[in-house]
């Protein structure tokens, strides 16, 4: 029988779970052919002292097309990171958890060999998350694709000044330290800790976050992900910042993005155990009593 052909993503530093690592590894290789990411082969075997027999991979152009799923050990920043080859190639991915609080990295370090069971064993269900694009200015010149959220911020101490537009017509101008704009995915992560609402993986919405408004009455707002949303930009001196997930870039006073909804998406895995709720209950002690 042919063995499963599984991804392994993660970074080359940082990692406090050598023993944790090894187990994975080897449970890898007994049931697939396993392809590691060149950079964190090589930390893997420096941290072993020992070789480790896979096929390696250093960029989404290299990457095997005919995998049945990516993994991504560390946490959400990793994962991040990750779904870029997932995303390119609709490879289905899942979250290892080596990192602290995990959203996306939904399998934590200590239930990893019950939860590649369940890998191997199929009994998982592919989620379809949404991403958005990024244009430059109001043309169709593509950027990048953002899983979470793609922001603007101020690069110096002074406020900018973003102006929205949502299908040609004027939301709001906003003075203050930048403004977000989450996908579901992303809005238990930079959006929440701005104040944003939490919204069902599922949901077919965008959410539009100020951050620090200096207006106080002007709140986060919640749209169809079927909205084309224009930003423009101006600082009263240097640039800003524009930032997709992990990826940053310095931009001019003036500068104008548009924000859709992307038409590819990431194939999130979803384990039979797994569900949003618990998540919540688990990550930010929901429907716990915390207070004695």
């Amino acid at each position: 029988m042919e063995q499963l052909k599984i991804g392994l993503y993660g970074r080359p530093s940082g990692m406090d779970n050598i023993g944790q690592l090894k187990t994975l590894i080897e449970i890898l290789q007994k049931k697939s052919v396993v392809h590691i990411y060149d950079p964190f082969l090589s930390y893997l075997q420096e941290k072993f002292g020992t070789a480790v027999e896979c096929e390696r991979f250093t960029s989404t152009k290299d990457i095997s097309d005919d995998l049945v799923c990516l993994l991504s050990v560390g946490g959400d920043g990793t994962f991040l990171e990750a779904s870029q080859f997932s995303i390119e190639h609709s490879i289905p991915i899942l979250g290892l958890n080596f990192g602290r609080l995990g959203f996306l990295a939904q399998v934590p370090a200590n239930e990893i060999e019950p939860a590649l069971e369940n890998l191997f064993e199929h009994n998982y269900s592919i989620e379809k998350r949404s991403l958005v694009s990024v244009y430059q200015g109001e043309s169709e010149t593509f950027i990048s694709n953002a899983l979470n959220e793609v922001t603007v911020q101020r690069n110096d101490m002074t406020m900018i000044k973003t102006t929205v537009k949502v299908n040609d017509e004027l939301l709001s101008s906003y003075w203050s330290d930048g403004i977000l704009i989450s996908t579901p995915t992303g809005s238990t992560a930079y959006s929440l800790s701005a104040g944003g609402p939490l919204m069902l993986p599922d949901t077919h919405n965008l959410i539009i976050t100020p951050i620090a408004p200096h207006n106080l009455n002007i709140r986060p707002t919640v749209m169809s992900d079927t909205s084309k949303i224009l930003v423009e930009v101006v600082t009263r001196k240097g640039n800003a910042v524009l930032s997709m997930d992990n990826k940053m870039f310095e931009i001019p006073s003036g500068t104008k993005i548009t924000v859709k909804k992307s038409q590819s998406v990431l194939n999130f895995i979803k384990l039979k155990n797994y569900s949003f709720f618990k998540t919540l209950h688990t990550k930010l002690n929901w429907g716990i009593d915390i207070r004695n």
